[in-house]
């Protein structure tokens, strides 16, 4: 049995018969900071989205916490601790933030936890706490993208996985979600982030994974790791 946290193998996905993952592997270790980096359309999402069940592996196994979650449901994989949030708006825009954030609890554990685990949230995010009432269409980019993370926290994650987290926010939000994101990793919730913007996670991840073409095609490990030069190589090859 692995002790890896998460251990994807010779992972085979795509969308009808257009292939995008092509036998990609990772090995995430307890307690480490994940970050993705990668070109637009090269797989990033779409291995998220086969790991939450959202997409159906085509071949190739995903091990969580020791067990075989490969094609499991998605509330299966929820329930295990695998939490997804999406890059967009996948909130109901109808309902109030705190509506929202209590459908985040659904599973049995976390919904007896709900109470509690709502005011931590409110704690990090001091702006939904004020807008609780308030109607998700009504709210900035930013608010609901602190709604959308506040949603997986409802779920109780023993590892969270943020798909570009920043997408479309001003260089103002993104520091202030920045530090949210730090506060959430520093609480012991293992985290993988996805985000087109490298620097945004140089004070937050532990290790760097370049997906391309549906593979790992590079690694870096150490906070602080990816200089601009190297950033430069790995998206677009040497000069």
């Amino acid at each position: 049995m692995s002790d890896a946290a998460l251990e994807i193998r010779s992972l085979h996905s795509g969308y009808g018969r257009v292939p995008v993952l092509h036998g990609i592997s990772a090995r995430i270790e307890p307690g480490e900071t994940v970050g993705l980096i990668g070109p637009n359309g090269h797989g990033k999402s779409t291995l998220f989205r086969t790991l939450s069940g959202l997409l159906p592996a085509w071949s190739g196994s995903v091990h969580f916490l020791g067990r075989d979650i490969t094609n499991k449901s998605p509330s299966a994989i929820v329930e295990s601790g695998l939490i997804h949030v999406p890059q967009g708006n996948t909130l109901f825009p109808d309902l109030t933030v705190q509506e929202n954030l209590w459908l985040g609890a659904f599973a049995k554990g976390p919904r007896a936890e709900r109470r509690k685990t709502i005011e931590r949230v409110f704690s990090l995010f001091p702006r939904l706490a004020e807008r609780r009432g308030q109607r998700c269409r009504t709210l900035s980019g930013g608010e609901r993208q602190m709604v959308a993370i506040g949603c997986g926290l409802m779920g109780l994650p023993k590892l969270l996985i943020l798909d570009e987290p920043t997408l479309g926010l001003s260089p103002k939000l993104k520091m202030e979600l920045r530090d949210a994101i730090a506060a959430i990793i520093g609480s012991g919730v293992q985290t993988i982030i996805v985000e087109q913007d490298p620097e945004f996670l140089q004070t937050l991840a532990t290790r760097f994974l370049l997906v391309s073409e549906g593979a790992v095609h590079a690694e870096i490990s150490g906070a602080g790791g990816l200089e601009h030069q190297r950033i430069v190589e790995m998206y677009f090859g040497h000069a």
